[in-house]
């Protein structure tokens, strides 16, 4: 071999050595810039979701009484205290008792003389109409009319029949003339005297017989209302008479518990006090976020712990929203003013569970979602920006240094998610091999390698 011949073997052999060396720098280098990735495929199937919280013991059902008014408490049962049927909730003392009966007795009894005082108003008042009396008067006053003017007449006629050489006779008769004219002019005036007077007296017996009926519809409702108040009294008085003849009490009309009680010993009532009972045994009651309330339905199955007692399983009965009495928390924990709805579920309190009124346990559900969906993907491999949502899966690039995998963006339609997994609708492949997480953010066209 020449020299020249010796020379191009070793130029050639450094070169290959050279791209040994490059292509083994080119992969350490691959190995620490490419991101290393855990890939999923798409599946069929369901979520699966876990939810809980806390919840207390309530009774079966709860009775309100409400206390007789106007009474002192000489005893009252306790919270929490079990009351046997026919046994006695609360005691009122019996002289206070007695001595309303006989304020109302007496009140009753004045009221009942109001209205017979008012049922006599109602009768109106006897008297003479003023018309009548004025009738009398015109009727009067035109007879004497009619009477002078005959008188006139008369005296009219006699003059003028008389000789004219008779003076003496001519003036006697014409000053009787004067004096029977002038009487029948003042019969006249007390005619039209005594016709004022009595269309006059007509106006005021009109207005006197309108005035005499409303007195009597005043003294008839007068009637009507001081009956309404006898009423009312003599029912109150009923009342206060039956609470006598229970000597007082006012007993349980069923095996109960007080849950909670509005009266004090020694205090007065005024018939806004109540007491709360529960009857018919314990039930469990659970409360929930608001955002489970439509995953909570009867017959769903919840595992729940009574204080440090073993878990057990029961059945959920019913669901419902409730207005919540107090700042008493969710199954978050967070509080809730007294006008805040809260969401809570129902089940039978397990056979042989020793629990009580306002027992605390916790509970926990695990269940399935009602729909099976065509593709499910792992929550971590679900991503979002403002273009909407989408995942990556492996895609293969060919390039100077062969075959590289790469990262492709593919758009999701999310129709439900669990704490793991995301139901979508899209267009990945069952071959597909989505990203499911990566040692470093991935971003769409950048390489990647299955992590070994």
């Amino acid at each position: 071999m020449d020299k020249k011949t010796k020379r191009r073997a070793w130029v050639l052999a450094g070169f290959l050595i050279m791209m040994s060396v490059c292509t083994v720098l080119s992969r350490a280098a691959a190995s620490v810039l490419v991101a290393q990735v855990q890939v999923e495929k798409t599946g069929r199937g369901k979520l699966s979701y876990s939810y809980g919280g806390n919840g207390t013991v309530v009774p079966e059902q709860e009775k309100t009484i409400f206390l007789w008014a106007g009474q002192q408490v000489e005893w009252a049962a306790e919270t929490g205290s079990a009351v046997k049927a026919g046994e006695c909730l609360i005691q009122f003392r019996m002289e206070y008792l007695q001595q309303a009966i006989q304020s109302k007795q007496a009140e009753l009894t004045q009221l009942e003389i109001q209205v017979q005082q008012q049922e006599i108003a109602a009768r109106g008042t006897a008297r003479v109409p003023s018309a009548e009396r004025a009738l009398q008067n015109l009727e009067d006053a035109q007879k004497k009319l009619e009477d002078a003017q005959e008188k006139e007449r008369k005296v009219q006629e006699e003059y003028d029949q008389i000789d004219g050489s008779a003076l003496e006779g001519q003036q006697e008769l014409k000053a009787a003339l004067d004096q029977a004219q002038a009487d029948a002019e003042a019969a006249r005036q007390a005619v039209d005297q005594a016709r004022t007077e009595y269309q006059f007296a007509l106006k005021e017996d009109s207005a006197q017989n309108t005035n005499e009926a409303n007195s009597i519809q005043s003294a008839q409702l007068g009637v009507q209302s001081q009956q309404v108040q006898a009423d009312k009294a003599r029912r109150e008085l009923e009342e206060l008479t039956a609470y006598q003849n229970a000597g007082g009490r006012i007993c349980a009309e069923e095996d109960c518990t007080v849950l909670t009680s509005g009266v004090q010993t020694g205090a007065f009532t005024t018939g806004a006090e109540v007491m709360v009972t529960g009857i018919g045994g314990w039930k469990l009651k659970g409360l929930a976020d608001a955002k489970d309330k439509e995953k909570l339905k009867a017959g769903t199955e919840a595992e729940i712990r009574l204080g440090a007692g073993k878990k057990r399983t029961v059945k959920i009965e019913s669901v419902a929203a409730e207005r919540s009495e107090g700042s008493e928390g969710g199954a978050g924990g967070s509080g809730s003013d007294s006008r805040s709805l809260q969401f809570c579920w129902y089940a039978r309190l397990p056979e042989n569970t020793a629990a009580g009124n306002g027992n605390t346990f916790t509970w926990n559900v695990n269940a399935a979602s009602d729909q099976e969906y065509e593709q499910i993907i792992p929550l971590s491999a679900l991503r979002e920006d403002t273009a909407g949502a989408f995942c990556l899966i492996l895609a293969e690039e060919k390039s100077m240094l062969g075959t590289v995998q790469t990262a492709k963006r593919i758009p999701v339609t999310v129709l439900e998610k669990d704490a793991q997994k995301a139901a979508v609708t899209s267009t990945l492949k069952e071959s597909d091999q989505i990203i499911a997480s990566s040692e470093k953010y991935v971003e769409e066209g950048e390489r990647v390698r299955i992590k070994e």
